[in-house]
């Protein structure tokens, strides 16, 4: 009997050290992965600001335009970018190209769909390239983008139109986005800029809900039509972003109620 009762004792202490050891492990494996995903977020904010500044630019520039109908771009010769009003719209569409691109490049290594932030930005990209919101084609746009890239950062203005002044490869990519941005005397083509911009309007309230990078805006939903609302209430809202909330705000009450 004697014999039994230590033989338990030992391998009571037996199994108590090994969970010890087993908890160890699972405490240890738990706090890496804690420290990556943390890892991760500050990865996703560093590098968001930059996106969210150039989002935040064009949201106010088309937001403007909406505010009157587009003709400050009517009947402009889109040869040539000589247009100051009209070359600044396309540039704005161009550098957020090119900063979605650097997401793209700085996250090879997965970084991005490991936060939550990072799985919504991700949804917005997947969004405003889907086959009925994008202005062009993602090839194009990513040819855009990447043409836009200087050592690593965005063309400014005056390098932008130098380079689509001297580089036909540049003036290839963006020839469909000048050929869309030349008829908002279109309603069909206007409308689909509109739906583009509410998607970017979204992005950055969601992204940035203090507004510490970006401006906090009013939305134009008056300018939307009956079909614009229901491709954005059904598709857009519905599918891509249904994480976003205040869907009212970007596209107002059902067309057609008071």
């Amino acid at each position: 009997m004697a014999i039994e009762g230590w033989w338990s004792l030992f391998t009571a202490a037996i199994s108590g050290g090994a969970a010890m050891k087993l908890a160890d492990i699972l405490y240890g494996e738990w706090r890496e992965w804690r420290i990556e995903r943390k890892g991760d977020s500050k990865s996703v904010e560093a590098n968001l600001g930059p996106l969210l500044k150039a989002a935040d630019e064009l949201v106010g520039k088309l937001r403007s335009l909406a505010e009157q109908d587009f003709l400050p771009i009517h009947d402009i010769d889109s040869t040539e970018l000589d247009d100051v009003g009209f070359s600044s719209v396309v540039y704005l569409f161009v550098q957020f190209w090119a900063n979605v691109e650097l997401i793209r490049e700085k996250n090879l290594d997965g970084s991005l769909g490991r936060s939550a932030k990072g799985k919504q930005l991700q949804s917005f990209l997947t969004c405003l390239e889907s086959r009925r919101v994008r202005l062009m084609d993602r090839i194009s746009q990513r040819a855009a983008g990447e043409a836009a890239l200087l050592e690593g950062r965005p063309l400014n203005f005056v390098e932008f139109i130098r380079n689509y002044d001297d580089d036909p490869y540049m003036r290839r990519w963006l020839k469909p986005l000048i050929q869309t941005l030349s008829k908002m005397d279109n309603p069909g083509e206007r409308q689909h800029v509109l739906q583009y911009a509410v998607v970017l309007h979204a992005l950055i309230d969601t992204l940035d809900q203090a507004h510490i990078i970006t401006h906090e805006r009013p939305a134009t939903p008056n300018k939307l039509t009956k079909k614009s609302w229901k491709a954005l209430n059904y598709r857009v809202f519905g599918v891509y972003l249904t994480f976003v909330s205040n869907t009212a705000k970007y596209i107002g009450p059902p067309k057609g109620r008071p």
